[in-house]
């Protein structure tokens, strides 16, 4: 229970820190035209702290330098209680010290009694004293009659004052003291011209609050939650300081009763605040700006919050918490320096978002209103002259769950989400299972210790077998663990009929062999009982399955003549007859007996020729990540960055090391080769996440060509049913296995490597890893979605 009560209070103090944090700095904007598209929003806030500064130290204005001294502390401690790093010689107390030197040495012979600006260097003086555990300090400044407010015009705000007066003293230990106290000021709250203080929400939480964490369960402090929330959530227009107090009420509310129905409602409510002001703020929850963090928290806490809970209705609420948190925006990027390599056309319309974004709202009606029409507009120009995928990324739309479960349809989906939580800031895994029709659970989950042998540590970023390690790592309990039971039932009930499975992983489960993990005891492998598709975000999710690939095919291998890799065995697929030479751009028409004909030019001329191709074949070293994820072609190197310019075809195998490893993590967006190319186009993906064997890579790769010249299959269920290569005790060690470039970059230039890697592997044996497809659409014109979907 009190842990419960200290969450709630945790929370409170840091979504209202947020929104003095994101004032301060919004201040600065207003007054100094400080520009808004700096390299990060780290920079941001020290930018914001320095000017801040600058005017506590030398303005001329007294009023100016208490409340500059004031949001410059409020800016510290905010990092400080979120771990950012900032750059200040003044620690925060002191700061409020300033501040509140400077009223006290200016009220009498110059303070305007209709500002309240004293009140709040006050309040926010002891609410970081508070803090840092100086709580008699904190008392003394907030423990006030509220005659001294009388006449000021700041009468209403005595509630946050009255709010650290009973957070104290819970922080101290004294939580019936603090409920009996506060009860002395409920003739006040009820009679005369306070009855109207919308404030009163303030006081009517904290007394709530008192009461919880003296043991109390009872009608009261619901009554007086139920209260707050009726004072505070009034439904009209707020800044984003009275909208974050509703959260808090909100979602403390939803904690107390646990209670399925109402629980739900109010969870969803917090919600959609949290969502407008992430909104208003331009924050993405997935970044690492300062402000994310307090929303991948807050998710956090909602997540927790409907795990807690029972029926589809909360199982909604954890989902939507979770696609909140995973959203992802292009823009943000660019703004971090990224180009997309000279593509003049995309780097002129993000650079006019990016301004349109920047430019200072002058008020709801017009400034506000006409950003969002100019990015509207420059979003329906962005779908219509490069993807709607990429349009969907930049802009990310409202969460739409109807269209989500219309989306998945027949299939089977299981995403997940790693969040932090904001008492704690101790990362959960949580998932939704959906099943065909829309039923779905939603559960926090452990999934126990790393299997023996695989190093996940956020410092690897790669699935790799330590040295030393098992020749089989053991990977059952780890599928006991991330795969809901339910589920496994399912998987295994009709061995004769697959389901199709939609994976959404996150965090470290990205990197998940999944295709791999035994579902039974008898060893049966996932991919054998089930067509898996994976995707970072649901939410970008196309509802139409793989294409059949037919028509043309694209092709070029990259073989040992050019420094590539060995491919004789899809040499032999295509009908180019024996050796491992390289095979330069050629098109094939996708029936049996067709030969290939030479193209003119390099692949990426090839690719210009947008709607000739509808299966593309590439072999080659791979490597990097994220946004310099490349195919190691000879005299053009392809990066995911110079990819997002190009059309793709519909279905592609990149047998390569590494390029099909997209790392979903929390402070990042999933950027990678593959989803440049599902932006470009392609619906299907298969790659390799990891650096594996050579030859199996070449059998592999020759059987899906086989697979798809002879029979027309989509290329995911080509993948689940090939023959499946056996792998060697060399497979082991990866080194070696992904692109010379990529080692230069780590250490002293080597010769060349020989091996490649696919994604499209099964682990069976020692070494390899893991089958997989990637799968997305362009959908409608202006609406469409694309996603990444890789089986395993």
């Amino acid at each position: 229970m009190l842990k419960t009560t200290q969450r709630a209070i945790h929370r409170d103090d840091l979504l209202t820190l947020a929104a003095a944090a994101d004032r301060a700095v919004g201040i600065v904007h207003q007054r100094e035209n400080l520009p808004r598209a700096t390299p990060a929003s780290a920079t941001l806030f020290d930018m914001a702290l320095e000017r801040q500064l600058g005017v506590a130290e030398r303005d001329h204005r007294w009023a100016l330098r208490a409340q500059a001294w004031d949001h410059a502390a409020v800016l510290v401690r905010f990092c400080a209680m979120i771990g950012a790093a900032i750059n200040s010689e003044y620690a925060p107390e002191e700061m409020h010290a300033k501040a509140l030197r400077e009223v006290a040495d200016h009220d009498e012979e110059a303070l305007d009694k209709g500002l309240t600006l004293g009140v709040f260097i006050r309040y926010h003086a002891a609410r970081d004293l508070r803090l840092i555990g100086r709580l008699d300090e904190a008392l003394a400044l907030v423990d006030r009659p509220v005659t001294e407010l009388y006449g000021t015009g700041a009468e209403p705000h005595v509630a946050h004052y009255l709010y650290e007066v009973g957070a104290a003293r819970i922080a101290r230990g004294e939580a019936l003291e603090a409920a009996r106290a506060l009860e002395g000021w409920d003739e006040y709250w009820r009679t005369g011209r306070a009855a109207g203080f919308s404030t009163r929400g303030r006081f009517e939480l904290v007394k709530a609050l008192a009461r919880w964490a003296a043991g109390a369960t009872d009608d009261t402090v619901e009554w007086h939650l139920r209260a707050a929330v009726g004072y505070l959530c009034t439904g009209e227009p707020g800044d984003e300081t009275e909208r974050m107090r509703e959260v808090s009420a909100l979602l403390t509310t939803a904690e107390f009763l646990a209670s399925a129905e109402d629980s739900v409602l109010l969870g969803r409510r917090a919600l959609r605040r949290a969502d407008e002001v992430r909104a208003r703020w331009r924050v993405l929850a997935r970044s690492r700006a300062p402000l994310a963090v307090v929303f991948q928290r807050l998710y956090g806490d909602l997540a927790l919050l409907a795990a807690g809970l029972d029926g589809q209705e909360a199982a909604e609420l954890g989902l939507r918490a979770a696609l909140s948190a995973k959203q992802t925006g292009f823009a943000a990027r660019i703004r971090d320096g990224h180009t997309l390599d000279g593509d003049a056309r995309i780097d002129a319309l993000i650079a006019r978002i990016v301004d349109v974004e920047a430019q200072p709202a002058d008020g709801i009606a017009r400034g506000e209103g006409s950003r969002a029409k100019s990015l509207e507009e420059l979003r329906f120009e962005l779908a219509e002259t490069v993807s709607p995928m990429l349009a969907d990324t930049v802009f990310p739309p409202p969460t739409d769950l109807s269209g989500l479960i219309r989306a998945i349809g027949p299939r089977h989906a299981l995403d997940f989400v790693e969040l932090p939580d904001t008492l704690n800031n101790r990362p959960s895994l949580f998932r939704t299972l959906i099943e065909p029709g829309g039923r779905m659970w939603f559960e926090r989950f452990e999934a126990g210790p790393e299997p023996a042998g695989w190093s996940r540590g956020a410092a690897a970023r790669e699935l790799r077998l330590e040295e030393g390690a098992p020749a089989r790592p053991d990977h059952s309990a780890l599928a006991a663990a991330v795969l809901p039971a339910r589920l496994t039932g399912e998987l295994l009930d009709d061995p004769a009929i697959p389901i199709r499975l939609l994976v959404c992983a996150h965090g470290w489960l990205s990197r998940v062999p999944w295709a791999a993990l035994p579902i039974d005891a008898e060893g049966t492998r996932l991919v054998q009982r089930a067509v898996i598709t994976q995707c970072p975000v649901l939410s970008g999710l196309s509802g139409e399955r793989a294409p059949r690939v037919r028509g043309r095919a694209l092709i070029r291998l990259v073989g040992r003549d050019e420094t590539g890799v060995d491919v004789e065995r899809e040499r032999e697929a295509w009908g180019f007859g024996p050796g491992t030479d390289g095979v330069p751009p050629h098109a094939c028409d996708l029936e049996p007996g067709a030969a290939p004909r030479p193209c003119a030019g390099r692949l990426g001329d090839a690719l210009a020729d947008r709607g000739a191709w509808q299966f593309l074949h590439v072999a080659a070293h791979g490597g990097g990540r994220g946004l310099d994820q490349f195919l190691d072609i000879p005299s053009e190197p392809l990066s995911a960055a110079r990819a997002l310019g190009l059309r793709w075809p519909a279905s592609v195998l990149m047998a390569s090391c590494h390029v099909g490893l997209v790392l979903n993590d929390t402070g990042a967006e999933p950027l990678n080769l593959v989803m440049a190319l599902l932006i470009g186009g392609a619906r299907c993906v298969v790659a390799g996440i990891d650096a594996i064997d050579d030859a199996g890579t070449g059998r592999l790769a020759a059987d899906l060509v086989r697979a798809v010249r002879d029979g027309g299959r989509p290329l995911d269920v080509a993948l689940r049913n090939a023959r499946w290569p056996p792998s060697n005790a060399a497979t082991r060690r990866p080194a070696g296995r992904c692109s010379a470039r990529t080692l230069a970059r780590r250490r002293p230039p080597e010769p060349p490597p020989c091996g490649r890697g696919a994604r499209a592997r099964r682990r069976t044996s020692p070494g390899g890893t893991t089958p997989g497809a990637i799968r997305g659409s362009r959908g409608r014109p202006a609406r469409g979605r694309g996603s990444r979907a890789r089986p395993g």
